[in-house]
Formats: C-alpha cells, sequence, structure tokens
C-alpha cells in the first residue's frame, strides 16, 4: 500500500512508488478519519507493550540540553521573522 494526500484537486503521493509497479493501473480508494490504520495500530500496540521510556540520568541531562538549543534557536528565527508564515 502506498499512502497519498488529495491536494488541489490532484494526488501527491507521500512515499516512493514502486518500479515493479511502472506502467501498472492503480485504484485509489479514500481512507476516511473511522477506518482504521492497521500499521499504525500495530506499531502504537508495541510501543504500548515495551512500557514507558526510561533514561539515566546523563541521557536525561543530554536530551534536556537539545531541546533548550532547540528552543532557543526557534525564538531566535521567531524574533527574526523567519518562521512559517502561512
Amino acid at each position: 500500500m502506498i499512502q497519498a494526500q488529495v491536494h488541489e484537486g490532484r494526488i501527491e503521493v507521500q512515499e516512493p512508488i514502486p518500479t515493479s509497479w511502472e506502467g501498472q493501473t492503480v485504484k485509489i480508494m479514500p481512507l476516511t478519519p473511522d477506518d482504521p490504520l492497521p500499521d499504525l495500530e500495530a506499531r502504537l500496540a508495541a510501543l504500548h507493550r515495551l512500557g514507558p521510556a526510561e533514561f539515566d540520568p546523563d541521557e536525561r541531562e543530554q536530551i534536556r540540553a537539545q531541546l533548550d538549543e532547540l528552543n532557543r534557536v526557534s525564538a531566535v528565527a521567531e524574533f527574526r521573522g523567519e518562521g512559517d508564515r502561512r
């Protein structure tokens, strides 16, 4: 299965199409919010079975430092007006 999105009346493929599919006809079926996502559901269940993430103190400090740096960089970009202008 290949995932795609419809944008302004066009289908935009979200991942590479296998070369073996070249020249084949495809059937496009919409995925509604009520449809289950089996891959996603299976992955979420596997993550849930693993339990909560645990980090040692050094890892926690490294994560905290990286998040602080990301916050600093994004604040500078926002101040300079480099943020997303949708």
